[in-house]
């Protein structure tokens, strides 16, 4: 199992959605104020989004990353594979989405601001990256499901080769009926 399975990177979306969650409710300039945040929203010449510690909208916020880190912990506890086949192509063209539409918006300031943009930014690359293990996890177990051995090989050739004995029995016995 490789290093970066489904599973690790799942858990590292729900550990950082509980940071986010933690930090709107503590101090959301440790997220804000932090240099590699500020880097990048120079780089993409964005408008940096300054909230108070006590806004309102914060509240909000961290039951809404708290709620989402909780949609996902529920089925990876259920190993529910098949609803992180469904949900994770999914999210990552509605964040791709949001991702574009913060940056090129530039009258919309609720969109084109860098909290936005980053956000969107880190799920995309992390629901890529789930979507990438996903995948190579199904192709490891459909090579492991679809392995055909030599000897399975050679049951499956004696297997046939007694199923055309029987169908010539067969034909004998029904071309002998019919005459």
């Amino acid at each position: 199992m490789a290093l970066l399975s489904s599973v690790n990177i799942v858990y590292l979306r729900v550990a950082f959605l509980c940071f986010l969650s933690y930090a709107c409710l503590k101090d959301v300039s440790m997220i804000l104020d932090n240099a590699s945040f500020l880097v990048l929203t120079h780089a993409m010449q964005l408008p940096a989004l300054n909230l108070a510690a006590t806004s309102a909208q914060l509240g909000l916020f961290a039951v809404i990353f708290g709620l989402m880190a909780l949609h996902d912990l529920i089925p990876l506890l259920e190993t529910n594979r098949m609803y992180f086949q469904s949900i994770v192509p999914t999210r990552l063209l509605f964040f791709f989405v949001i991702a574009g539409m913060s940056y090129f918006l530039e009258t919309n300031f609720y969109f084109h601001n860098n909290a936005v943009f980053i956000y969107a930014f880190v799920e995309v690359w992390m629901n890529f990256l789930i979507f990438s293990a996903i995948r190579e996890e199904k192709n490891e177990d459909f090579k492991q499901g679809h392995r055909v051995t030599g000897a399975t090989e050679d049951a499956a050739y004696d297997e046939d080769r007694l199923s055309a004995e029987e169908l010539e029995d067969t034909v004998e016995i029904d071309g002998f009926e019919g005459e």
